[in-house]
């Protein structure tokens, strides 16, 4: 589209990409989010998925009962409306998870929270009162679907991948940690294309060596769909809008595989 600068463009591809969404639909409601794609991605994906007629899960939820269950998390040295991470790892085990499963990153979307081993009291209250939860039995019996939404749900996982990277983003910085990214990429996208993964780690940590920008991690799924659909990367456009990161992977890809992602 014309008379978009070059970050724009970028956010409208990174848009498109996740949601298939028509450019001139996708364009207005980046505009009308300020351009932010989590945030667009986010609401596009909510408005899709409401129903308007289905019963709120929130009717009949006591919120004084989920800041009880908030308070109960926060240690006594935590700011009033924080829990910070030693009450968070008590919490997500009390929930019956692994601290290492995917599925804790979907609950920290829900719940908004907003870096890693924290919680915010407004988003907690709020999130678990959108899921009709107010005690930690019905928060309990909630997470098989979670569960089963990251691995079943296409629109789940899109907007947790897009989440994960402002969430495990340090506070301050501007980018991802390589080494924190790989962990994430492992994560959630490991077992899904795995051959793929282990060559792009291979080459971020024999060639990249660098932090990761944001437009790198939204982009690299649809790429890794790409992949996925086209191993010998017959199809990949050096002229599109994909970051210049993943240029020099094709060119890895090619130079050490012949070209080929299913080589390993």
């Amino acid at each position: 589209m014309s008379g978009l600068t070059s970050s724009q463009r970028s956010a409208l591809a990174q848009f498109t990409a996740f949601t298939q969404c028509p450019e001139k639909i996708a364009a207005k409601i980046l505009k009308s989010h300020s351009w932010n794609v989590e945030i667009a991605v986010d609401s596009y994906f909510s408005s899709n998925n409401a129903t308007g007629s289905a019963p709120s899960p929130s009717a009949g939820v006591s919120v004084s009962s989920i800041h009880k269950v908030f308070d109960k998390y926060r240690e006594r040295n935590d700011p009033q409306d924080t829990i910070n991470v030693t009450g968070t790892m008590s919490y997500i085990q009390a929930l019956g998870m692994d601290l290492e499963e995917p599925a804790v990153l979907v609950l920290c979307e829900a719940l908004k929270a907003p870096t890693m081993g924290e919680f915010s009291r407004n988003e907690f209250v709020e999130g678990w009162k959108n899921m009709g939860c107010d005690t930690i039995e019905k928060m309990r019996a909630k997470i098989p679907e979670l569960r089963n939404n990251i691995s079943n749900d296409e629109a789940t996982f899109k907007r947790v991948y897009l989440f994960t990277y402002t969430f495990a983003r340090p506070p301050g910085q501007k980018s991802l940690p390589l080494d924190t990214a790989i962990e994430y990429w492992k994560l959630l996208l490991g077992r899904k294309w795995k051959t793929h993964i282990n060559l792009w780690i291979e080459f971020l940590e024999k060639e990249y060596k660098r932090s990761i920008a944001k437009d790198t991690w939204n982009m690299l799924y649809d790429f890794m769909g790409l992949c996925n659909n086209d191993p010998e990367l017959k199809s990949y456009d050096e002229e599109g809008a994909w970051p210049s990161i993943l240029d020099s992977f094709v060119a890895f890809v090619r130079r050490n595989t012949g070209g080929d992602m299913d080589t390993s």
